[in-house]
């Protein structure tokens, strides 16, 4: 819908000079799978030129999944590696200098879902994602053909 209003026989008039349509021009929030492989350095990259150009936000979202290979028990308790905080860290390396807002969260649980409800709370724009080198990545499918399949925004799926 645009933000030009009709004259009385139904048509359209031209937007004035410089009038876009209703809403922001662009995206304003833009959650990222990120885990630390290629293709989630890869949809990082690409998130964070998009929200340079549209003067945008990062959520980057490590979703840590309880049937990893990483998760441990000692005495019948679990132990998780403290991957999102050596996370932080390549983030910040990767992130210096591009000039873009980021924060980072780290969530527990499956990941195309949380990716999803963590959008859909903050209200954002998109999901960036990589491709996943098998279709078949985490006993449960592939988190972008999931995300494809469930999300109620734009998800943008980078090689």
């Amino acid at each position: 819908m645009y933000g030009g209003s009709t004259n009385p026989q139904g048509e359209r008039l031209p937007l004035p000079e410089g009038r876009f349509e209703i809403g922001k021009d662009g995206a304003g929030l833009l959650v990222v799978g990120f885990d630390g492989s290629g293709p989630s350095r890869n949809a990082l990259a690409y998130a964070a030129g998009l929200a340079r150009r549209d003067n945008a936000e990062l959520m980057i979202a490590f979703v840590e999944s309880m049937t990893a290979a990483t998760l441990w028990f000692f005495a019948g308790s679990p132990i998780i590696p403290d991957t999102a905080a050596d996370l932080t860290e390549d983030l910040r390396d990767e992130l210096s200098g591009v000039g873009v807002p980021w924060r980072f969260v780290s969530v527990r649980g499956d990941t195309a879902k949380e990716l999803e409800t963590l959008a859909s709370a903050c209200m954002a724009d998109a999901i960036v994602v990589g491709r996943s080198r098998s279709m078949w990545h985490n006993f449960g499918g592939s988190v972008a053909v999931g995300l494809a399949k469930r999300a109620r925004r734009t998800v943008l799926i980078v090689p």
